[in-house]
């Protein structure tokens, strides 16, 4: 009885790490776009999210739908941006970078 108690309770720190996993990535994201004027808006919004996730937990997936919902906003800007500048890696790298962590996001949702 107690290991099946036990069990869930495992499962439930090992969803709540991995909530924690993809919000840092998400801050390692936020650094490599900060400074970028485009995104001002964007960034303090990504800021509040994952510091909600990393401080206070996400049991219910609501911040976490929050953060797959903002990184759609990413990928929109920047395949705008590079749609006007094909040749820049940077932009590029972002917007693959966005559509991964939004794809991170939505399969732990999902599952």
């Amino acid at each position: 009885m107690t290991y099946v108690s036990d069990q869930k309770q495992e499962t439930a720190m090992d969803r709540s790490e991995y909530q924690i996993t993809i919000a840092l990535m998400c801050r390692d994201f936020l650094f490599q776009i900060e400074n970028d004027p485009n995104f001002i808006n964007e960034n303090d919004m990504l800021d509040r999210i994952t510091t909600a996730i990393i401080e206070e937990g996400d049991d219910d997936l609501f911040h976490l739908k929050n953060l797959e919902t903002h990184l759609n906003k990413y990928e929109s800007k920047l395949l705008s941006l590079y749609s006007k500048n094909p040749n820049s890696s940077h932009i590029d790298t972002l917007y693959r970078r966005a559509i991964s962590l939004r794809d991170i996001c939505s399969d732990f949702i999902n599952s």
